[in-house]
């Protein structure tokens, strides 16, 4: 356990800029905007016809902030993978100490155990604090347009904590549901290096075009692969569609949006996929421990 602990902490320094200090960065940039909009009180009018009260602006500009953070871990993780897998040389120690030297699968373990924990967490974390900063304008909004009020502290608390609720949740299934592809890129990256990030795209769709070619299915439903592919990546849950929830101006209620999002995933493909991710990364592990030497 030890072992992994400190596995896991050098995976942590080695990518705490993408991780970390990136996020900072965008936090600190998203601060002064929020500032800006504060001193500059300038909102579209039409704003008061969309939204029916400044809470409901906070909603939306938090909502959209966590929805933005999850994109932007979604494309760092795909870059680490792209990388991480076959960044290290041969020497398996753990950290600075040479003379206690690890598996390959239980490398490859820890990067993806860093992956799904810890730096999913310092991304929440920024949408934690997102949250907060997002107060800012919603205030300002709520001064500055006829008809609005600031929201109030407590039914402020009561968004932040169900919204944020919701993106923990959110986060943890959804990234979950797409390991077999990480996984993949891994894979790629022990094979082929930095040609894993084009070949995780150029591999699959030949493969789909080909099938296409050899049973001239394309007109009708577009293959068996690609068909695949397509439904893999969209990640939702069956009978809550969030933008329909937005519409209809549904508030956010985090114990029943929860229980309809567990409701509507699909276990069984969830638990398919990562039996495929632990195989991946095993095939990789296995090759990396055979043929890669330096």
């Amino acid at each position: 356990m030890q072992a992994m602990i400190a596995l896991v902490k050098r995976e942590y320094l080695e990518h705490r800029g993408a991780f970390v200090f990136g996020p900072a960065i965008l936090l600190g940039l998203m601060l002064l905007a929020s500032l800006y909009m504060t001193w500059s009180v300038s909102f579209d009018a039409r704003l008061h016809e969309e939204m029916s009260s400044a809470l409901r602006f906070y909603e939306a500009a938090f909502a959209f902030l966590a929805a933005g953070w999850w994109i932007y871990l979604l494309v760092m993780l795909f870059f680490y993978f792209a990388d991480a897998f076959s960044s290290d040389s041969r020497n398996n120690s753990m950290l600075f100490w040479k003379s206690m030297p690890q598996t390959d699968f239980k490398i490859f373990g820890a990067k993806m155990t860093a992956a799904f924990t810890v730096f999913p967490t310092a991304i929440l974390l920024a949408v934690a604090i997102s949250g907060v900063i997002a107060y800012l304008p919603a205030f300002s909004a709520g001064n500055v347009l006829a008809g609005f009020s600031p929201p109030g502290p407590f039914e402020t608390i009561g968004a932040y904590f169900n919204i944020l609720a919701v993106a923990i949740v959110f986060y943890a299934l959804g990234l979950l549901w797409y390991a077999p592809f990480f996984a993949w890129v891994g894979l790629l990256s022990v094979l082929f290096r930095r040609w894993a990030i084009p070949l995780a795209f150029l591999i699959p769709v030949t493969a789909g075009l080909f099938e296409n070619l050899l049973t001239r299915r394309w007109e009708r439903d577009g293959g068996l692969i690609l068909n695949f592919l397509k439904e893999r990546m969209n990640f939702r849950f069956q009978g809550l569609d969030f933008e329909t929830v937005w519409v209809l101006g549904e508030p956010w209620n985090a114990p029943g949006l929860i229980v309809r999002m567990f409701a509507g995933v699909n276990w069984t493909s969830l638990a398919g996929g990562l039996a495929v991710a632990v195989i991946l990364v095993f095939l990789a592990s296995e090759y990396r421990r055979r043929y890669v030497l330096t």
